[in-house]
């Protein structure tokens, strides 16, 4: 046996013990499967992230840190750029990868269900940069949710 592999074990994050103790952004919730918590992890973090319905996000980014997201359901539109001026949609079956630093928001493009991603980021600590004073320029939501306290 490798000394490598010595005192490492392959672990399972159940749905019902996800923990939303992470950085959020309105509109979305994460719910963590591993990060720094995460004894053996040197280089990824994983979550679920659900975007209620008609719901969207802030603009934000992630840092130096790189993002990819598996569409698990519903239909999401990703808007990208220093205006949020470029478009993509992604429905079930669908990755999406979103690269460092690139300024983006996340929308539920179905104002009756939600839509639920999981999501892998380069990072053991997930970085979220909230930038509120693009609000000018984001596709504003269907149905209004207010953030957790």
């Amino acid at each position: 046996m490798s000394d490598i592999s010595a005192g490492k074990q392959i672990r399972v994050a159940r749905r019902d013990a996800l923990d939303g103790d992470t950085a959020q952004t309105p509109g979305l919730i994460r719910d963590v499967a591993f990060d720094a918590r995460n004894p053996d992890a040197a280089h990824l973090s994983a979550f679920l992230s659900t975007v209620k319905p008609g719901a969207v996000t802030g603009a934000h980014h992630h840092g130096d840190q790189e993002t990819v997201l598996y569409v698990v359901s519903g239909t999401s539109r990703f808007r990208w750029g220093d205006r949020l001026e470029h478009v993509a949609e992604a429905g079930p079956g669908d990755f999406v990868f979103v690269p460092s630093y690139v300024v983006h928001q996340e929308i539920n493009a179905s104002a009756e269900f939600e839509t639920v991603w999981a999501v892998v980021r380069s990072g053991v600590n997930p970085v979220v940069v909230n930038l509120p004073e693009l609000d000018a320029y984001i596709e504003h939501a269907a149905i209004e949710y207010t953030a957790p306290q």
